[in-house]
C-alpha cells in the first residue's frame, strides 16, 4: 500500500508529511519492537523510492536515513531470545536490500550516508554504528561502493574512537560488534595501528571499566584471521592489560583477560609470542604475582597464546616448579592446564619432554590434596591418551609412560577398593581414564615394563567384578554420579575398551552391568544432551568394532532388564536412578539397528545373518506397548531387512521365542 501510495500520482503531496511522520515515529522512546520492525520496513520501502529520484533523494533521502537508524539499533537490541533474533533478521535483510538498490541506482549516495551518520554531533550517537556497520557490509559485496567507502575509512575510524572507544558508559554487546562488517573487511594493519591502537591505549588509562568491558575485542575479533597482531600485543597492548590485571574491579580484570584471549587469537609470529610469554610467565615464576585471581589470569593468558613449539619448550618447564609449589587449588588448576596444553601440542610435533616437567606430574599425583591430586592424575593421563605410537617410541616420553603408569595403577585400586567414596572426591574419573589407557595403550605398546604393568593390573578381570560387590566401572551408585560431559567422556572410553573382551567367559551379570552402565549415559535425565550424543556414538563403535552379534544380544538383553527393574520400581537398579523409565529405550536400540547408508558411511558392513538375527531378537522387545514411539517393523526396514519375508523365513523359531516371553514366567526376559 505504501508504495502504491508514492508510486500513485499524489506522490509528492504525500511525501513531505510521511517523511515527517516516521521520523517523528522513528524517535519515540520505548517503541515496541514489533512497531520498530515494520517503520525499518517503510524506510526501506521509502528509501528505494527516493533512490529513483535524485530531487526527492536530496531533499528527503537523508532524513529517512537517520529514522532509519534509529529504529534499526531498536530492532537489532531487542534481545537474544528467538523472537528477538527473528526480529532482527527481518530488520537487517530489508535495510540491506534497500541499501544495495541504493548503492546500485546512485552509487554517491553511499558517500553521504557515511559523512551524515559519522558526523560528530552535541549529542553522543553510537546507536548509528548498526547502521554503519550495515553500510559497510553490503558495500563490500559490491566492487564500485567498496572502491567508495575504502575513501572514507578515516570518517569510520573517527566514529569508532569517539562514539565507541571513548564512550564514557557501558554499550551494550549489539552497538560494540556493530561494525564487525566493517572490519573485517577494510582495515590494513597499518591503519589499525595508527587510527585505533593508540586512541585505545589512551582509553586504557582514562576509563579502563568501560573499555575493557567490552568495546575493543569485539573490533579485535572481526579482523580477518590472516592479520597478524602480535607487534600491536607485545609493543601496545600488553602493559596496559597486565597492569590492568592487577585492578581491584574484577569486571576490569576479566576485561582484560578477554582483550587479550581475542589479541592472542590473532597473532601468528612466533618471536613475538616468545616475548609475550615471558612478560606474562615471568612474573609468576618470580612469585610476584600476589593474588590467586591474578595467576588464574596468568595462566588463563598463558592457556590463550597459540600453540608453537617455541612455546612448547617454554611454558611447560616455566610452570612445572610454579604449580609444585602453589598452594591455591584454584591457581594450580589454571596453571596445570595451561602447561599441559602447550606439552600436548609439543609432544605431537616432535618437542623433547624435559625432566622438570615428567617430574613434576609424578610429584603432582602424590598431592596430599584430593583436587589436586586428581588435577595432576586427569592431565597426566590426557597427555597419555594423546600419544601417538610413534611418540611412546621417543626414550624421554617412553621413561615418562614407564614412571607415571605405576602411580595411576596404584590411584585406579585405590578406587576399585572404594568405589562410593571417590564418587566424593571425583577420583573415580581417573580410575575410568586408566582402566581406558591400559586396555586402549599399554597393553599395544612394545615395552616390557609397560606390558608387565598392563599383565599385573589384571584390569580386565577386575572391572567385570560383580561379586561381592560390582567394580566401580559397572556400580549404579558410580556412574550415577557422572555429572560433566568431560566426567561422561571418560568413562565412555572405558567401556568402549572393555567391550571386545565381552565374551563367553564373562558372566552374563557383568554383560548385562554393562549394558545397564551404557544405557544409562545414553538416557538418564542427569546425564547433558551431548554426553548423551557421545554415548550413543560411543556404543554404536563398541558395536561396529567388537562382535555386533555379540554386543547386540548383550544390549538386547540389558534393555530387557532395565524393563523389568522399572516395572518392579527396583530402587537399587540403575533403571531406577536414570528417573527416565522406558521412555528412551529407543535411542538405545538406534545405536545398534544402523541404516544402511550409515553403514556405508563408516565403511562397515555388518554380516546380514547378523542382522536377521537381531531383528529375530527383538520381535517382542521393540513394541510400542514396551518401548514407546517403537516399531519393530519400522526396525527391521531401517536395517534394509524385509520384516515379512524374515517371519516368513523363521516362523517357527519366532512363535517359540514370543511363547517364551509371553507365557513363561521365568524366562531370561521376564
Amino acid at each position: 500500500m505504501l508504495a502504491a501510495l508514492l508510486n500513485g500520482p499524489r506522490a509528492d503531496a504525500v511525501l513531505t508529511p510521511l517523511v515527517q511522520f516516521l521520523t517523528d515515529e522513528c524517535q519515540k522512546k520505548g517503541l515496541a519492537h514489533t512497531n520498530a520492525v515494520v517503520l525499518v520496513d517503510w524506510c526501506s520501502v521509502l528509501l528505494l523510492h527516493l533512490a529513483r529520484s535524485p530531487a526527492r533523494w536530496a531533499n528527503h533521502g537523508l532524513d529517512v536515513v537517520r529514522a532509519d537508524a534509529r529504529v534499526l539499533e531498536t530492532c537489532v537490541g531487542a534481545g537474544s531470545d528467538r523472537r528477538a533474533e527473528r526480529i532482527a533478521r527481518a530488520a537487517l535483510v530489508s535495510t540491506r536490500r534497500a541499501l544495495r538498490a541504493i548503492f546500485r541506482a546512485e552509487p554517491a549516495a553511499l558517500p553521504q550516508l557515511v559523512t551524515t551518520l559519522t558526523a560528530k554531533s552535541a549529542v553522543p550517537t553510537p546507536a548509528n554504528a548498526v547502521f554503519l556497520g550495515v553500510i559497510a557490509g553490503v558495500a563490500s559485496r559490491l566492487p564500485i561502493a567498496k572502491s567508495l567507502l575504502e575513501q572514507h575509512k578515516h570518517d569510520y575510524y573517527t566514529y569508532h574512537v569517539r562514539e565507541i572507544i571513548g564512550s564514557r558508559s557501558q554499550l551494550p554487546g549489539h552497538i560494540a560488534n556493530a561494525l564487525h562488517d566493517f572490519f573485517h573487511n577494510f582495515p590494513t594493519l597499518e591503519e589499525l595501528r595508527k587510527e585505533l591502537i593508540a586512541p585505545v591505549e589512551k582509553a586504557l588509562l582514562r576509563a579502563p571499566e568501560v573499555v575493557l568491558n567490552d568495546l575493543v575485542s569485539p573490533m579485535i575479533l572481526a579482523l580477518p584471521e590472516s592479520m597478524d597482531l602480535s607487534d600491536i600485543l607485545l609493543e601496545n597492548m600488553l602493559k596496559p592489560l597486565l597492569s590492568n590485571l592487577k585492578s581491584s574491579n574484577p569486571t576490569i580484570r576479566a576485561g582484560a583477560l578477554r582483550t587479550f584471549i581475542a589479541l592472542a587469537s590473532r597473532s601468528h609470529q612466533e618471536d613475538s609470542l616468545g616475548r609475550v610469554a615471558d612478560e606474562v610467565l615471568n612474573p609468576l615464576k618470580q612469585g610476584k604475582v600476589s593474588g590467586v585471581d591474578q595467576k588464574v589470569l596468568h595462566a588463563q593468558m598463558l592457556s590463550a597464546l597459540p600453540p608453537r613449539t617455541s612455546l612448547s619448550t617454554k611454558i611447560p618447564p616455566g610452570l612445572a616448579p610454579v604449580a609444585l609449589k602453589e598452594p591455591s587449588e584454584t591457581a594450580v588448576v589454571a596453571q596445570v592446564s595451561a602447561m599441559t596444553q602447550h606439552l600436548n601440542f609439543g609432544l605431537a610435533n616432535g618437542v623433547s619432554l624435559d625432566k622438570t616437567v615428567s617430574d613434576a606430574f609424578i610429584k603432582g599425583m602424590s598431592d596430599k590434596r584430593v583436587p589436586v591430586k586428581r588435577l595432576w592424575s586427569i592431565r597426566t593421563a590426557d597427555i597419555w591418551w594423546n600419544l601417538s605410537e610413534a611418540q611412546f617410541a621417543q626414550p624421554v616420553v617412553l621413561e615418562f609412560c614407564q614412571a607415571t603408569l605405576p602411580k595411576l595403577v596404584e590411584i585406579w585400586q585405590e578406587v576399585n577398593a572404594n568405589p562410593v567414596p571417590s564418587t566424593q572426591n571425583g577420583m573415580f574419573t581417573v580410575g575410568h581414564y586408566v582402566v581406558a589407557l591400559l586396555i586402549e595403550k599399554a597393553r599395544h605398546i612394545s615395552d616390557e615394563k609397560l606390558v608387565a604393568i598392563f599383565e599385573k593390573s589384571d584390569v580386565i578381570s577386575q572391572s567385570f567384578t560383580t561379586q561381592p560387590k560390582p567394580s566401580f566401572i559397572l556400580n549404579p551408585k558410580v556412574y550415577a554420579k557422572l555429572s560433566t560431559e568431560d566426567d561422561v567422556a571418560v568413562a565412555l572410553r572405558a567401556l568402549t575398551a572393555l567391550a571386545p573382551f565381552l565374551g563367553h567367559d564373562i558372566s552374563t551379570d557383568a554383560q548385562d552391568a554393562w549394558a545397564q552402565a551404557f544405557i544409562y549415559l545414553i538416557v538418564a535425565q542427569s546425564v547433558a544432551t551431548k554426553a548423551k550424543s557421545a554415548a550413543k556414538h560411543a556404543l554404536t563403535q563398541s558395536y561396529l568394532r567388537s562382535s555386533p552379534e555379540r554386543i547386540s544380544n548383550i544390549i538386547v538383553k540389558g534393555i530387557w532388564s532395565w524393563y523389568k527393574s522399572t516395572v518392579q520400581e527396583n530402587k537399587d537398579s540403575a533403571a531406577f536412578s536414570a528417573k527416565s523409565g522406558t521412555a528412551e529405550l529407543g535411542h538405545v536400540l538406534g545405536c545398534i539397528c544402523l541404516p544402511l547408508d550409515t553403514q556405508s558411511k563408516l565403511d562397515v558392513r555388518v554380516d546380514a545373518s547378523c542382522l536377521n538375527q537381531q531383528a529375530l531378537s527383538l520381535i517382542v522387545l521393540a513394541r510400542p506397548e514396551i518401548i514407546p514411539r517403537v516399531s519393530w517393523i519400522d526396525l527391521t526396514l531401517r536395517m534394509g531387512i524385509d520384516p515379512g519375508q524374515l517371519v516368513r523365513d523363521n516362523l517357527n523359531d519366532l512363535m517359540d521365542m514370543i511363547n517364551n516371553v509371553t507365557e513363561v514366567r521365568d524366562a531370561q526376559y521376564k
